[in-house]
């Protein structure tokens, strides 16, 4: 069995609900720590036991480098510099996707994937000289819904559809 490329998974974030954009142009490690809440113990009988309380995900993007282009910069920037902080500042949608198919000749991947709505989180402002940096945090939260998404690799267009 081969392994999967690394670029079968990805993330996609938007923060007015409609422009998506995909996360990780500027990395080369991306990862959705999913941060178990768990327990384990012994009781009087010396019976182990191990209890586990779900997950509080998140996906810390850093670098992340300022680009007027970019779907979340205006969001994202005004929320940084302005120190906001309220749902309508930084909440918005996260996608997570395992892309199954993959067409060469039209350069498109698709697949099904899990949507949810996540705080998008500014953590600094600044950086090296390599560009003005804003690294952000993406911490899903609530219930995921089905989505298919079809991505354009070259000019790196999404389109999510919700599943019926």
């Amino acid at each position: 069995m081969a392994k999967l490329d690394r670029n079968k998974l990805m993330y996609f974030a938007t923060l007015d609900g409609t422009t998506w954009e995909v996360l990780g142009r500027d990395n080369d490690d991306l990862s959705k720590e999913l941060n178990p809440d768990t327990e384990t113990s012994k009781n009087v009988l010396g019976e182990a036991t191990f209890k586990h309380n779900g997950y509080e995900p998140e996906v810390s993007v850093d670098p992340y480098y300022a680009d007027e282009e970019s779907a979340l910069y205006t969001k994202l920037s005004k929320a940084a510099i302005e120190e906001k902080y309220g749902d309508s500042d930084i909440k918005g949608k996260f996608v997570e996707v395992i892309f199954d198919t993959v067409n060469a000749e039209a350069g498109t991947m698709s697949g099904t994937g899990k949507q949810r709505e996540a705080y998008i989180v500014p953590q600094s402002t600044g950086g090296d000289t390599s560009g003005l940096g804003i690294p952000f945090t993406v911490n899903p939260i609530g219930p995921m819904t089905t989505v298919t998404v079809v991505y354009t690799i070259q000019t790196r267009a999404v389109t999510i559809t919700a599943t019926t």
